[in-house]
């Protein structure tokens, strides 16, 4: 009994120690709502569900940092993606598992990185997200929200392992993060700042199969801002790539009206198979994004957002949606929220119908979307 109350004292005098050097947060989102679509199947049939993520997609994660002295920190942050209505982990929403390593979800399938930081910028090792996210996320039309059917969240940002799984450090799944990646992004002076990322494929012989090289450029004061990024990934045999450019911007032109705008471009160079096609050599793809949010009080904002997605190159195909989103706080951590979409695709052909992602079943040309839901933050 002596030893088990000496050894626990010992342990609250190391945890008291290393509380007062450091600091550990462990932090999260709760999102779930009802969900309804038409067309979802080929005779017209709906669809309801209870589906997660629908605002911001849920997550839970650890990180902390510890002073080092001199400006400079020790930072570390560990975050993976919760299924809450089925409460899995490591899983994708809408449909689309797009937070895959390969063919097996992971705990921190979302952020896995260590670090330092200081006046010269900050350093992570691990996974990373690409320089690309950063540059759409900045001016998404809808924040992100619906990343399963959101075109910047899944092509733009290299999302869908459909169409990017043959490329980068994951050789599968989602290239929307990194694995075994080194970033660096730069202080922010007079408002403008960069980043460099490189991802090692690790294959013997071959420095370069497999890898993943990013740079990005961007400005903000606070309020508005703008952002630029370019990446090359390339597959497993370092004989075919994917370039992928992307840039956002977003302005408030009112007190209560914020414009959004983001452009994102893709395109496969080698023949690799992609997609259930023999060959993608040449495939390319784009999005345009446009958005307003309306500030209505201090707790209710709509925002009325427009996208665009085609591919060239190989087929053609072409989708576009429609999204009306309305949000309530009922505090900094809790929000109400509704929206409507509206998915309209070139035909009912799959090259036109899976630009919509998910959102139209097949044999249709167009579906809505309507969700109901609540998120609250921890």
């Amino acid at each position: 009994m002596k030893k088990s109350i000496l050894a626990f004292a010992v342990l609250s005098a190391f945890a008291a120690t290393a509380s007062a050097q450091s600091s550990v947060i462990i932090y999260g989102i709760v999102d779930a709502a009802v969900v309804a679509t038409t067309n979802a199947t080929a005779n017209g049939g709906s669809k309801f569900s209870m589906d997660a993520g629908q605002l911001l997609t849920s997550r839970w994660g650890i990180k902390g940092s510890e002073d080092l002295g001199g400006g400079l920190k020790a930072n570390f942050n560990l975050e993976g993606t919760l299924a809450n209505d089925t409460g899995t982990a490591g899983a994708g929403y809408g449909g689309n598992v797009f937070n895959q390593v390969g063919s097996n979800t992971s705990l921190f399938d979302r952020l896995s990185w260590v670090g330092l930081s200081g006046s010269f910028g900050s350093v992570t090792l691990g996974r990373n997200n690409i320089l690309g996210v950063d540059s759409v996320g900045l001016a998404d039309p809808i924040s992100l929200a619906h990343a399963g059917s959101n075109p910047n969240v899944m092509v733009s940002a290299l999302n869908s392992g459909a169409l990017y799984g043959g490329f980068g450090t994951n050789q599968g799944g989602s290239g929307l993060r990194q694995n075994n990646s080194i970033k660096y992004v730069s202080p922010i002076m007079s408002g403008f700042g960069g980043a460099l990322m490189y991802g090692f494929g690790e294959k013997a012989g071959d420095n370069t199969a497999s890898n993943y090289a990013g740079v990005s450029g961007f400005f903000t004061d606070g309020t508005n801002g703008a952002a630029l990024s370019y990446a090359k990934l390339k597959d497993n045999t370092g004989g075919a790539s994917l370039s992928g450019f992307a840039g956002g911007a977003k302005f408030k032109v009112a007190p209560t009206v914020m414009l959004r705008g983001t452009y994102a471009h893709t395109k496969v160079e080698g023949k690799i198979k992609i997609d259930a096609l023999p060959n993608a050599d040449g495939r390319k793809l784009a999005v345009i994004g446009l958005g307003a949010d309306f500030s209505l009080s201090d707790q209710m904002t709509l925002t009325t957002a427009f996208y665009n997605t085609k591919r060239s190159g190989d087929i053609s195909g072409k989708a576009d949606q429609y999204i009306l989103l309305g949000k309530y706080a009922f505090s900094k951590r809790t929000t109400a929220y509704a929206s409507l979409t509206y998915a309209r695709a070139g035909s009912v052909n799959a090259q036109d119908v899976s630009l919509a992602l998910g959102i139209i079943g097949a044999g249709n040309s167009s579906a809505t979307r309507t969700a109901v839901g609540v998120l609250h933050a921890f």
